[in-house]
This record gives C-alpha cells, sequence and structure tokens, in this order.
C-alpha cells in the first residue's frame, strides 16, 4: 500500500487540484441527479481509483509493465472534466460568475508549465526538437528516401520514430528507462563510451548493419575512424553524418 500511497503523492503536484477534485466529487454525490453523469463523474471513477489502490493490482502491474509508469492508471481518472463539471453545476444560475472562479482555482492549484526544466517551447509545428527533423532530413534524402538503419544518439532515439518511421535503428527508448539499466546493448554501449573506441563503435553498428552513424560532434573529436571504410558526409546542428557504403542501402518492407 505505501508504494500506491506514493504513486499518488509523487503526481498530486501541490495537492491542491486532488482536494478541488475530492470537493467536486461530494458535491456531485450530494446535487446529482442525473443518472448518465452519476456513472460517469462518480461510479467509474470510484471503480478505477479502488482498483488502483489495491496492492494485487499493483502487483500485476509491476510484472507486466514495472512499476516506473504504474502512475497511468491515474489518467482513466476524469479529474479535471469532473471538476470542471461540478463547478458549473454549482454556479448555474450564475455562469459567468462560476466560469471565472473556476478559472481563478485551476490557475491558483496549477503551476506554470515552462518552470519545468524538461518542458520546452516547441521549435516546430510537429513539436519536436529541430535538430532531430534536419538530421533526420538529412539523412533520407541522401538515402534516397528508402528505409534505412540509423545509428542514433540515445538524446535522439525516442524523437526520430515520432517523425518518420522510414528510419529504424538498432535500439529504442527502452535503453533509456531505468528497468533496462541492466540490458546489453552493443551499439547503444559503443556510442556512449568515454572516450568513443572507433574501431569498436564501427563493428556494433555493422552488427546491426546500420547504413548510417549520427554522433555529437564533440564527442567524435580525436577519434579515428580511417581505414574503417566509414565515409563522413556532414555536420548537420552539431552532429557528424557518417555512411557504411557496404551496407546494402534499402531495407526489406
Amino acid at each position: 500500500m505505501s508504494g500506491v500511497l506514493g504513486t499518488i503523492v509523487a503526481y498530486s503536484g501541490s495537492g491542491l487540484l486532488t482536494v478541488l477534485y475530492v470537493i467536486a466529487l461530494v458535491t456531485l454525490f450530494l446535487r446529482e441527479d442525473d443518472k448518465a453523469n452519476r456513472i460517469l463523474f462518480l461510479y467509474l471513477p470510484a471503480c478505477f481509483l479502488v482498483l488502483f489502490l489495491l496492492p494485487p493490482v499493483r502487483d500485476l502491474y509491476a510484472k507486466i509493465e514495472g512499476t516506473d509508469t504504474y502512475y497511468r492508471f491515474l489518467w482513466l481518472i476524469p479529474m479535471s472534466v469532473t471538476t470542471c463539471y461540478a463547478l458549473i453545476r454549482q454556479s448555474s444560475r450564475r455562469l459567468p460568475f462560476g466560469l471565472a472562479v473556476m478559472a481563478a482555482l485551476m490557475l491558483l492549484c496549477g503551476q506554470y508549465t515552462y518552470s519545468n526544466e524538461n518542458i520546452l517551447p516547441a521549435e516546430n509545428r510537429l513539436h519536436l526538437p529541430q535538430v532531430v527533423l534536419d538530421v533526420s532530413d538529412y539523412v533520407l534524402q541522401d538515402a534516397g528516401g528508402q528505409r534505412t538503419m540509423v545509428a542514433m544518439p540515445p538524446e535522439l532515439v525516442q524523437f526520430v520514430r515520432q517523425y518518420d518511421s522510414r528510419i529504424l535503428m538498432p535500439y529504442g527508448r527502452e535503453m533509456l528507462m531505468p528497468q533496462y539499466a541492466d540490458y546489453y546493448q552493443s551499439v547503444y554501449d559503443a556510442m556512449n563510451a568515454d572516450p568513443v573506441d572507433g574501431k569498436a563503435l564501427i563493428e556494433a553498428i555493422r552488427e546491426y548493419n546500420c547504413n548510417y552513424l549520427v554522433m555529437a560532434a564533440d564527442k567524435m573529436a580525436g577519434v579515428d575512424l580511417s581505414g574503417t571504410g566509414i565515409v563522413y558526409l556532414d555536420t548537420v546542428d552539431g552532429y557528424n553524418i557518417y555512411k557504411d557504403p557496404d551496407e546494402p542501402q534499402g531495407l526489406e518492407e
């Protein structure tokens, strides 16, 4: 039970929105007469919440996905919708005033999004780092638009597949997740070595038939790739792009 409660505390922020939600539930329990709305806003969320609080459910989830993502269970609880509906229900006779109060309460209970260091202003309409678009476009143009295997650095991996599925990679975002900390992946390890061993890096990407290698330019300073057959193409947004002409271009569907 401590693990479940810890998850709630960790993902409740200041806790004020949770308090507001509880008040909304009590209000609807006492005043809502519509059966459909009671099911939607009271009974279903209550079932999800009871399941979330049951340790056996958490244990079962942990065996399948691990505990790091158990908080996603809370996404099934319509906190925002319920809170808004309850506030509007309470102020239906004075709707403008109620809407103003609702907006003020949510602003006071929330937090400025961009104060979080992990939230950055969008660089483009796709809401992806611009470097991902620039590097991916360069590689795909060189590959003639064909599906191709590319060894991408870890900081770009999770965004690349959101942009274009024609770029395949020897490893994915699982290498960035704590539960895979002991998982060995030769390309990932070679790309993250400090200093980078050029020979080991090329052997690793060829093991996975990578047509291209993308590495941060500062990590490749002083790394000798002579004699490996790898061809340097260009530096895009601080990343060196290399091509292995020995690997056949284009992959089977």
